[in-house]
């Protein structure tokens, strides 16, 4: 009975297990399908990056959930809006010509956004780590009006050979630039 028992819970993990792995690498391609697309099309200031140099730093940014190993020592040029994760849901006004930061909190891994609307360029590097403040963060510029949405998605962070909880969050900000 015993033996029954011990290997359906083996069978049960291997399938939990397998499933996760799948969903992991579903998950990864979409991440990459999204950011890959939005870094490019952009010109002048909206291509460029940060004033300050940013630096790689092999597994820092991606130990604390940035989607990017570059780390930003010094800061960079001051934004126009700073966005943080307690403003998800809601409406956010920028201006044309504003620089926009987005900043999310280590400790989620972080993926997005999904897509980069065209009235918001992505400067680069994307989703890099801010020692500073313990965020990750994005920069836009804002290059004409309307409303833009930016869909981040944030994961359980795992250590290797430990238990994950699995969950899938979704932080949406809405642009308005004026």
């Amino acid at each position: 009975m015993r033996t029954v028992y011990n290997r359906q819970r083996q069978a049960l993990f291997s399938i939990g297990l397998l499933s996760f792995l799948i969903l992991a690498f579903v998950l990864a391609a979409c991440g990459a399908a999204g950011s890959g697309g939005s870094t490019t099309g952009g010109t002048g200031a909206a291509g460029s990056s940060p004033t300050a140099a940013p630096t790689p730093v092999k597994g820092y940014g991606t130990a604390n959930g940035c989607p990017s190993d570059m780390v930003v020592s010094s800061a960079p040029t001051k934004a126009n809006v700073i966005v943080k994760s307690s403003e998800a849901n809601n409406t956010i006004t920028a201006h044309n010509g504003d620089v926009i930061e987005v900043r999310l909190p280590f400790g989620h891994k972080w993926g997005g956004p999904n897509a980069s609307p065209s009235i918001l360029a992505l400067q680069s590097p994307a989703g890099y780590a801010w020692k500073a403040d313990n965020v990750c963060v994005w920069r836009f510029v804002a290059q004409g009006t309307g409303t833009a949405e930016l869909n981040f998605t944030g994961q359980a962070l795992c250590k290797a050979g430990q238990v994950c909880p699995m969950y899938i969050m979704e932080v949406l900000f809405k642009i308005n630039v004026q």
